[in-house]
């Protein structure tokens, strides 16, 4: 595994040098690309919607206000003459027709040529050349700074982002195990600020199973509360409130286990690849209307779910011999 970098976690006046590594794989993703009905590789181009584009720095504005803007994709003469034959047909007529004479040619902008721009009103946009946004930018810095210690769960995970794994560097065995062993004895997480990439993060530096991991954190306005729901509660009664502790503790369990759930959706998308690859025809299956979720009785509903049988857990060597099937996959 190779480190993204090499970093200084600032802890007092004690500085770890660590190295780190990304917690997840995003290649486990099963991604399909844009190609023609031919099995020609799509190439995407950017297209301005006037020949004259403003200088960057000064202001831009659309040539007619009152038109919405519109990506022109570049196409080939074959599939425009099929457009026009689309066009001209009188079977499903689009909801706006274009005269494709009287259109302008669309202007392909290379990516030298490209710049940022902000939309402070509507319309109306500022430009900035790559010198200047680099310039905006937050200074990267190579260190992690502490800023805080706080009890271990006090952060909501709903404010958790992307998971970092931290390691000590050469010669920062003793003081990566010193803090992560304080951090273990205390029940407590460090909170840090880390600027990476042109950004500014708060961070949550916690032990993790074998080492510390670095979690960044959303901001308070990055992040939406129940409260703007307007959830309406109501009172329960304690026979029901009983039934339903009952049936937590039934299905109760000491820790989390990430091998005990497998992705089906993954395997069976795979299993239509290999369907495909091997020429045979993928029917889609039949679309089934869910049941009425309706609960007339809680009580009534509440026993029955204590009355059913729990589902057993998958056996050890089960469970191994399908993460084996998934990364055989990927």
């Amino acid at each position: 595994m190779r480190a993204i970098a090499s970093l200084t976690l600032a802890f007092g006046l004690v500085s770890i040098p660590v190295k780190l590594y990304s917690a997840t794989e995003s290649s486990a993703a099963i991604r399909f690309k844009l190609m023609s009905r031919g099995g020609a590789r799509l190439r995407q181009h950017y297209v301005a919607d006037t020949a004259e584009p403003a200088e960057a720095g000064e202001l831009a504005e659309p040539a007619d206000p009152a038109e919405p803007e519109v990506q022109v994709p570049t196409v080939p003469a074959r599939t425009a003459a099929r457009a026009q034959a689309d066009v001209a047909a009188p079977a499903r007529p689009p909801a706006r027709q274009l005269d494709l004479d009287d259109a302008p040619p669309p202007v392909i902008v290379e990516r030298e040529d490209i710049v940022k721009g902000y939309e402070f009103e509507k319309g109306r946009f500022v430009l900035f050349t790559p010198a200047e946004l680099k310039a905006l930018q937050e200074g990267a810095r190579d260190s992690i700074d502490i800023v805080a210690f706080i009890p271990a769960g006090a952060v909501e995970p709903v404010y958790y982002d992307k998971a970092y794994l931290l390691a000590p560097d050469k010669r920062a065995e003793k003081t990566y195990s010193l803090l992560l062993a304080a951090l273990q004895r205390s029940g407590r997480c460090a909170l840090a600020k880390w600027a990476w990439r042109g950004k500014q993060y708060v961070v949550e530096v916690r032990p993790g199973e074998g080492g510390m991991v670095l979690q960044q954190l959303l901001y308070a306005d990055e992040v939406r509360s129940p409260a703007a729901l307007d959830i309406r509660l109501v009172q329960v009664g304690d026979a029901e409130l009983g039934l339903a502790l009952k049936l937590i503790e039934q299905g109760a369990q000491d820790r989390y286990d990430p091998t005990q759930f497998v992705d089906e959706e993954k395997q069976r998308i795979l299993a239509a690849v290999e369907k495909k690859i091997a020429g045979r025809k993928i029917v889609a299956p039949e679309q089934r209307e869910p049941a009425a979720g309706q609960v007339i009785d809680l009580m009534q509903a509440l026993r029955a779910s204590l009355r059913q049988p729990q589902a057993s857990k998958p056996p050890r060597k089960a469970v191994a011999a399908k993460g084996a099937k998934v990364r055989k996959a990927r």
